[in-house]
């Protein structure tokens, strides 16, 4: 596909993964899923799409010599170094104009790089009709999941009529956007065929989503272009201090809530972003008491829980609906309906240094 790249956002710190995720290492360079590490997988599902030369990885400065080892294929220069860490809507930002540095005409697949996805084909075939549809005109297309279950832990995407009827496209105008609901609006939103997960997977000309940021996030825009006509001279300093400057938010409530010109492809493939422990109950198979064991386990009397060890072998007796994780030192023992507060264990250790 001409003009066409794949941008990896691996940034995120995988906060509701620890104590196996840490600073240094987070979510997408841990290999729960099986023998590859998340955004191996991310990386070999993009190389479906693009070649390898216009694969692009945009992490911080920590992450860099683990992201090159992990996927030593992509050249060096396509690793993009986040001077800190801003949320999503700096980070695409970023990352558009380092594009067009390299590509006036280039058109931009934005993928968050811990997502586990089971059907490839569909993936490509999602995210290729995606890219027709932002080259066909000014359009910024996200990609949505319909919802298996009422989940509070997800944004949710409202559409309304089909764009592209007539030209073999499943496109759908966005309506608007919905934060995470809560259990009585999550069942209705299941129901409700309008609704669709937010995946927080995007497809744009480079050029599209510079001018929506210039337009709704003026601010980010105006530094964006210093950053890029500082970018020739390599002058870090002055980039990390412009970039330091910007404010730290999601692309979601930066830009795309506001805009009017937003598009959603259906997803064709099963999707989950194993956004907690919790979630490897839909990746993993269980054993026939429900338990979901990684390591040496040996459970008595025990049913309903993810279980992960490493290097230490873990006994349960009598126990059901706990996550429980001993890795690095560290143990972890949660009841598995609170697994979205392990994010605040992490935080409280890292705010005393001890992560």
């Amino acid at each position: 596909m001409r003009h066409v790249y794949v941008v990896i956002m691996a940034g995120g710190k995988g906060e509701r993964f620890w104590p196996l995720s840490t600073g240094n290492v987070p979510k997408p360079f841990l290999n729960i899923t099986g023998d590859k590490t998340l955004i191996r997988l991310t990386a070999e599902r993009a190389m479906r799409i693009v070649p390898e030369a216009r694969i692009y990885v945009i992490l911080s400065k920590q992450q860099l010599s683990i992201a090159r080892r992990q996927l030593p294929f992509l050249p060096a220069g396509n690793f993009i170094v986040e001077p800190e860490g801003k949320d999503t809507a700096p980070c695409v930002g970023l990352a558009a104009i380092t594009l067009l540095k390299e590509d006036r005409k280039a058109t931009m697949i934005a993928l968050p790089a811990d997502h586990y996805i089971a059907d490839i084909d569909g993936f490509v075939k999602t995210i290729k009709d995606g890219v027709k549809v932002a080259q066909k005109g000014e359009h910024l297309v996200t990609v949505g999941i319909r919802p298996v279950r009422p989940e509070t832990g997800y944004g949710y995407i409202c559409v309304s009529g089909k764009a592209y009827p007539s030209e073999g496209l499943e496109c759908y105008n966005v309506r608007r956007y919905v934060e995470k609901p809560d259990v009585r609006r999550a069942k209705a939103y299941y129901k409700d065929s309008r609704y669709y997960w937010n995946a927080g997977m995007f497809i744009w000309k480079a050029e599209t989503i510079l001018g929506s940021m210039k337009h709704h996030m003026p601010e980010l825009y105006k530094g964006l272009l210093q950053i890029g006509s500082h970018m020739d001279a390599n002058r870090k300093g002055m980039i990390k201090r412009i970039f330091g400057d910007f404010t730290r938010i999601s692309i979601d409530y930066g830009l795309m809530q506001k805009a009017g010109n937003v598009m959603m492809m259906p997803a064709r493939f099963t999707w989950d972003d194993i956004g907690t422990w919790a979630s490897l109950g839909r990746i993993l198979t269980p054993d026939e008491y429900g338990n979901c064991k990684t390591g040496s386990i040996v459970g008595i009397d025990t049913k309903d829980c993810v279980i992960h060890g490493e290097g230490v072998t873990i006994g349960t007796i009598g126990v059901s609906g706990l996550v429980i994780v001993a890795v690095k030192g560290s143990v972890l023992v949660c009841d598995i309906d609170r697994v979205q507060e392990v994010r605040e264990i992490a935080r409280r250790l890292s705010s005393k240094k001890d992560i």
